[in-house]
């Protein structure tokens, strides 16, 4: 199933971009929103950074351990964009906050506890 994605302006003048899970003439429902930030580094370039706006340590897990949340944003009270993609990037790294691999680091290897003698035998 193809995810459609949508940029928005909330109420707050927060950039936020999301998954949606449906959409009415009114409302729009929102899979695991995320604030979109932009700062400027030390030395001149732009750094993006997103932000969950509920994080999923917040919620209790459902079958298959997901954590996913919905939310319902009125259309009267945010600007939907619209005439515009957005970059790839920011859609492989929202994917990659809203649905994480956690993967051991090389220096994890899995080794035999040393064995302490407390007793002389």
């Amino acid at each position: 199933m193809q995810k459609t994605y949508k940029t928005f302006i909330d109420n707050a003048g927060r950039s936020i971009f999301g998954s949606i899970t449906s959409e009415t003439d009114t409302d729009l429902t929102v899979q695991n929103p995320v604030m979109i930030t932009v700062q400027q580094q030390e030395n001149g370039q732009m750094a993006v950074q997103l932000f969950p706006l509920f994080f999923a340590e917040f919620i209790s897990p459902t079958e298959g351990d997901k954590r996913d949340s919905e939310f319902v944003y009125s259309k009267t009270a945010i600007g939907v964009g619209s005439n515009f993609d957005v970059d790839p990037r920011i859609i492989e790294q929202y994917e990659k906050i809203v649905n994480p691999v956690l993967v051991p680091p090389p220096s994890a290897q899995v080794e035999e506890p040393e064995v302490i003698k407390l007793f002389d035998e």
